[in-house]
């Protein structure tokens, strides 16, 4: 079975991508279809300073996370014209069900979970077990907060920061609820945050996190005890590549919007990187 791992897209399709699309037979996508650029750029600016849609005001934050969701949800659509099986996981970006963000709810357009319904090419395998044509697939996206979030010093605000701390164990409770009762064998599992000390160092001088590490640590955990052959993960477009967490092979297709992904052959694990 050919897939194509892609992620990152960030509102852009390259047509070299859907091309390589077309010939494979599943497609796994790792999150981030909505184009956040903006938001982000805003964000890392007022970082110690204050929210970013107190800066701009409430009506202009209104606009641009709008102008966000459009671009992921037009993403989502080209990803379902492929006509191809396509899984899909959530990404920090991107708008779903239950996102959980500091954000006043009035600037939010809604969610792409309803609209799936008529994406007829998508499979949401968010937090749940899949078989595809004999192969197990475990997807577990959405906003995490990696580690270096919960140091000492990190929120100034107490409030904050066991908000936080709660978050962070209940997403870990969460992610060993998926791997109840599971039973290990050959299966892939679909991350959009990589593990800890894989591909996880921030490489960006406009990112208050340049130099720091900010992968999920749970995900070591769940890794080194169930071993999945191959794990997909995203979210850092600094890197693309292949490296091996004990004996899982653990791969960075890298960002969809610079032109990059993966072609994976499985079960053989041989891997071509489009650049």
């Amino acid at each position: 079975m050919k897939i194509l791992a892609i992620g990152d897209f960030h509102g852009k399709f390259p047509e070299k991508l859907k091309k390589e699309a077309s010939k494979a037979d599943l497609i796994l996508a790792l999150g981030d279809y909505a184009d956040a650029d903006k938001i982000r750029k805003l964000i890392f600016k007022n970082w110690t300073f204050k929210p970013w849609y107190e800066v701009v005001g409430l009506n202009k934050a209104r606009k641009l996370e709008k102008e966000s969701f459009n671009s992921g949800l037009r993403l989502l659509r080209e990803l379902s014209s492929l006509k191809k099986p396509v899984c899909i996981i959530w990404g920090n970006t991107d708008f779903y069900k239950d996102l959980t963000t500091s954000e006043p709810k009035s600037i939010l357009p809604g969610n792409y979970d309803k609209h799936l319904r008529k994406l007829k090419n998508l499979r949401l395998i968010e937090r749940k077990k899949i078989s595809h044509l004999g192969t197990e697939i475990i997807g577990y996206g959405k906003y995490l907060d990696s580690i270096i979030f919960l140091k000492k010093g990190f929120d100034k605000d107490e409030k904050k920061r066991k908000k936080r701390l709660k978050r962070y164990l209940d997403s870990e409770k969460e992610l060993n609820k998926v791997f109840q009762n599971f039973q290990p064998k050959e299966f892939i599992m679909v991350i959009h945050y990589p593990p800890l000390d894989v591909f996880d160092k921030v490489k960006y001088k406009g990112n208050p996190m340049d130099g720091k590490h900010v992968g999920w640590q749970p995900y070591n955990n769940i890794i080194k005890k169930y071993k999945p052959r191959l794990v997909l993960c995203g979210h850092m477009h600094e890197y693309q590549g292949k490296k091996m967490l004990g004996k899982s092979l653990i791969i960075n297709p890298g960002a969809a919007y610079e032109g990059k992904a993966a072609i994976i052959d499985w079960p053989s694990l041989k891997v071509r990187f489009i650049r």
